[in-house]
């Protein structure tokens, strides 16, 4: 009787295992882990009175999530300069941050289709003598430290001035915002749509764009969740619900 008892009870703890070992990856693929921005008014902004997150990409997050099958969704923040990192040791599932879409970082990690263009621009004080980008050859241009914009604008600038410019990295918008100010810098660049928020009755954009910047959601390479969360996103472009939250919050 007592052996025959004791394989019941092995089946039984055997399974009592599993269920918990599966409870834990159930409790894992009911989350979606994303990092965001804080600091984009409009797109993913921490209001730190409340503690919560406001925004398009906020808003594009939760969407995704549920049609996922999540039931909860998390948002981790990230800066330009830590996102990479941050989805590459699996700290988020993704990254929905105002990350522009190109070769490089396509070969590091996939991209669903865009739900975001933007162009990149020059910000100048109305009261300096700038009037196109030629007129910064040799002078001081502010751009997000960790962004892309650095490179973009060593690139462009060599087309029209043999100077050349100098580059100051900064670690946030407002920072860049106020060392175009007080005059730290001569012009700012960044994305349109985070310039905006800092563009005033005392600044102009420069004429034309650097660049049009295709923001999309990134996941790990060659991962399952990349073709779900490009599906999703598909599906999520083709019904207008992309559409209806940049209409929400333009």
């Amino acid at each position: 009787m007592k052996k025959n008892r004791i394989v019941p009870l092995l089946l039984l703890a055997a399974l009592a295992v599993g269920l918990f070992s599966g409870g834990r990856a159930l409790a894992a693929e009911t989350t979606l882990t994303v990092g965001v921005r804080d600091d984009i008014v409009n797109f993913s902004y921490l209001n730190e009175t409340t503690g919560k997150y406001y925004g398009l990409e906020i808003d594009l997050a939760r969407e995704l999530g549920k049609r996922l099958g999540r039931e909860d969704v998390q948002f981790v923040t990230v800066t330009p300069a830590t996102r990479r990192e941050t989805l590459e040791s699996g700290q988020v599932d993704c990254l929905i941050a105002c990350y522009s879409i190109n070769e490089e970082r396509q070969e590091v990690f996939d991209f669903s289709a865009p739900y975001y263009s933007d162009d990149t621009v020059f910000m100048v004080q109305t009261s300096s003598c700038f009037r196109q980008w030629m007129d910064l050859g040799g002078m001081t241009v502010g751009v997000l430290a960790g962004s892309n914009t650095g490179d973009l604008v060593t690139e462009t600038m060599k087309k029209y001035s043999h100077k050349g410019v100098e580059l100051k990295e900064l670690d946030s918008y407002p920072d860049l915002a106020d060392a175009l100010e007080v005059g730290d810098v001569d012009a700012v660049c960044m994305d349109g749509c985070i310039a905006q928020a800092y563009m005033n009755d005392d600044r102009a954009y420069l004429p034309g764009s650097l660049a049009t910047q295709y923001y999309g959601v990134a996941t790990q390479k060659d991962s399952e969740l990349s073709g779900e969360v490009a599906a999703a996103m598909d599906e999520m472009l083709a019904d207008g619900t992309v559409d209806a939250f940049i209409d929400k919050w333009d």
